[in-house]
C-alpha cells in the first residue's frame, strides 16, 4: 500500500502557506506543489526550504496569478492587465489556436527557473486546475519536463469506475495527454479530495491505501486571509476542511509511517 498526499497552491497566499505546512508538520502531507506566480510565492519557498521532510515540486498556473515572464513575451496568455486569462478564457483561445505553444513554452521555462533560484529542485511537476492535462499544454509541458529531468507528472485517473463528470473530463484528458508524458512517472490513480462530494472522513481516506499501485490524493489545505479572497480562486471555504481532515489524529494513525511517500524518492 503506498500513497502520495499532496497538497496543493503552495504560495498562493500566506494563509494557504500556513494551512499546507500545518497539513505536513501535524498531519500526513509530505509533498506540496509550489506556485510561483503570487506575491506570497517567495516566502512560500523560504518556509517550505525550512522543512526538509518536505518534497516540494512546481505547481504550474496559466489561469490563476500573474507570469513570470514579461507579459510582453508572452502576450497570448495574458489579459489586457498583464494577468493570465480565467480557465474558461484559456480553454476558449486555447481550442481555438490563440494560445502560442511558444508563449507557453517561455513561461514554463520562466516558472521552473524561479523555483530552482528560490532553492527548490521541482523534480515533481502538476498544475493549477489540471490545465497541464490539455493535449495542447501537454506538448509542451512535456517536451520541456523530460528536457529538465522532471520524474513526476500528475496524472489524473480516478480509481473507481463511478466518477463525477469532472473526473471523467480529467481520466479523459489524462488519456489524451498520455503520449506527451510517456517516460516520465506519474501516479497508478488519482482523487482531489477537496472535490469529491460527499466529503470523505478520515476512515474513508484511509481505506484509499487500499488501492493497488501508488495513487496520489491532492487536497487544498489553508486557512482563509484577504490575499486568498483577492485572488479570486474559487476555493474558499474548502480549504480549512482540508485541513482538519488531513491533521485529523484517526488519519494519521491509520496510514502510520511506512504508507505515504514522497512522489520522487
Amino acid at each position: 500500500m503506498t500513497l502520495v498526499v499532496t497538497a496543493d497552491d503552495l504560495g498562493l497566499s500566506p494563509g494557504v502557506t500556513r494551512g499546507i505546512l500545518e497539513a505536513h508538520t501535524r498531519g500526513v502531507v509530505r509533498s506540496a506543489s509550489l506556485m510561483v506566480t503570487f506575491a506570497s510565492s517567495p516566502e512560500a519557498a523560504a518556509l517550505s526550504r525550512m522543512e526538509p521532510d518536505l518534497e516540494v515540486g512546481l505547481h504550474l498556473d496559466f489561469v490563476g496569478g500573474e507570469p513570470v515572464s514579461d507579459p510582453a513575451r508572452v502576450i497570448s496568455l495574458c489579459d489586457g492587465e498583464g494577468r493570465f486569462w480565467r480557465l474558461p478564457e484559456f480553454t476558449r483561445r486555447l481550442f481555438t489556436g490563440r494560445i502560442r505553444a511558444s508563449d507557453l513554452a517561455t513561461e514554463v521555462r520562466a516558472q521552473a527557473a524561479l523555483a530552482r533560484s528560490w532553492g527548490h529542485r521541482p523534480l515533481a511537476w502538476d498544475s493549477h486546475r489540471h490545465v497541464h492535462l490539455m493535449p495542447p499544454v501537454a506538448r509542451v509541458v512535456g517536451r520541456i519536463a523530460h528536457d529538465d529531468g522532471v520524474r513526476w507528472v500528475r496524472r489524473a485517473r480516478s480509481p473507481e469506475f463511478w466518477t463525477s463528470p469532472k473526473e471523467a473530463v480529467l481520466r479523459a484528458a489524462s488519456l489524451a495527454s498520455a503520449l506527451a508524458y510517456r517516460g516520465i512517472a506519474g501516479p497508478s490513480w488519482y482523487m482531489d479530495l477537496t472535490s469529491q462530494r460527499p466529503r470523505p472522513d478520515a476512515a474513508r481516506v484511509a481505506l484509499l491505501a487500499t488501492y493497488g499501485g501508488v495513487g496520489e490524493l491532492s487536497a487544498h489545505p489553508g486557512y482563509v486571509d484577504d490575499a486568498l479572497r483577492d485572488t479570486r480562486d474559487s476555493l474558499v471555504v474548502a480549504r480549512p476542511e482540508d485541513l482538519n481532515l488531513l491533521t485529523d489524529p484517526l488519519l494519521r494513525t491509520a496510514l502510520g509511517t511506512d504508507v505515504v511517500r514522497w512522489r520522487v524518492p
